[in-house]
């Protein structure tokens, strides 16, 4: 382990967190520092920005995670920070991060309360854990080159929810041929499928077929830009065209989540903007994980309040005949039918 650092003292941001229901309804100051282990030889011989870790971002990152999360203890910011931050760029080789709460509900007179822990690369768990509202890591970038390496690491891996749709074709046949070519590839593993939901058509041109939409989570070591170029390369062997906004296809398969991440890039928006609005997409999602959070929210509730809730029809099990043949049945409770294709 190197001994060159970077240190960011004294960051002040507002957030809402604590085990007291007024912490988590009156926003209170928190104070953030953060020293990163990175070797600096190389931005120190070429001046460049782009051969160091930017302290802007890392700053931009632990203000998203303090500002808009929702934690009970700052040991949990604490540690959120720490693997955020280790997971944003692989040159980051530890991270100390020190919390502190100085106006702690406390009867006592007193200048601060804090906690700080240290972290390696060593101390990142194979997957991904669930913090606060959210899921952790979260990371926070607004292009696609902040996150340094076009692969993770391979010893690290995360989870991703995805959404899958079809109405063009034999489409359960696509459904499940999708989900062994995600299967077969060396950096993914699928960890869980729901059951395929038929759903009606929303937006684009009027007479299309009910869509067949499945989600599956999985784990994998590729980067976010690296699973859509796999995403669209299972679409294309699938013969997608993209000719019309909405229209009928053989193929869509969407990254919904991935590792809590919010990535704003011109390819690829993450969590799936649409997402949270589609029935389609949260229902089957709800069926295969009935506690799964978006946003901070179940995603259950979430898909109760899309438009096209009723619409949205969990197939009977286990012998389905073709898209517009199948025996549907609206769900194994009330509401638990979507609709649609994944979002666009």
């Amino acid at each position: 382990m190197g001994s060159d650092l970077i240190r960011l003292t004294g960051l002040h941001i507002s957030g809402t967190h604590g085990v007291f229901d007024f912490e988590k309804e009156n926003p209170q100051p928190f104070t953030v520092d953060a020293e990163l282990g990175v070797d600096l030889r190389a931005p120190g011989r070429s001046d460049e920005l782009a051969d160091t870790i930017s302290y802007a971002d890392i700053a931009d990152l632990i203000e998203e995670i303090v500002s808009r999360e929702r934690f009970d203890l700052i040991e949990a910011i604490a540690e959120t920070i720490a693997r955020s931050v280790l997971f944003f760029d692989a040159r980051i080789q530890h991270a100390q991060i020190t919390v502190h709460k100085p106006q702690a509900p406390m009867t006592q007179s007193f200048d601060d309360i804090s906690v700080t822990i240290h972290r390696t690369r060593d101390d990142l768990e194979r997957t991904v854990e669930t913090v606060g509202t959210g899921s952790m890591p979260r990371i926070v970038v607004d292009d696609a080159e902040h996150l340094r390496d076009p692969e993770l690491p391979a010893q690290f891996a995360v989870r991703s929810v995805l959404a899958l749709g079809s109405n063009l074709g034999d489409s359960r046949a696509t459904l499940t041929s999708a989900v062994q070519s995600l299967e077969a590839h060396e950096d993914v593993v699928v960890v869980n499928a729901s059951p395929v939901a038929q759903t009606k058509p929303v937006g684009g041109p009027e007479n299309q077929r009910d869509y067949l939409n499945q989600v599956v989570e999985i784990e994998t070591r590729l980067s976010p830009h690296a699973l859509l170029d796999l995403a669209q390369q299972i679409e294309a062997e699938h013969n997608r065209v993209r000719e019309e906004r909405w229209g009928p296809r053989t193929l869509d398969v969407d990254i919904v989540t991935y590792a809590g991440a919010v990535i704003d890039s011109p390819r690829l928006q993450v969590p799936h903007p649409s997402a949270a609005e589609r029935a389609f997409v949260l229902l089957p999602w709800s069926w295969m994980d009935p506690v799964a959070l978006l946003d901070g929210r179940p995603v259950r509730e979430l898909a109760t309040e899309a438009p096209d809730f009723q619409d949205v029809y969990r197939l009977e099990e286990p012998e389905l005949g073709s898209p517009d043949d199948d025996a549907a049945s609206p769900g194994v409770d009330p509401g638990t039918d979507v609709t649609g294709v994944t979002p666009e």
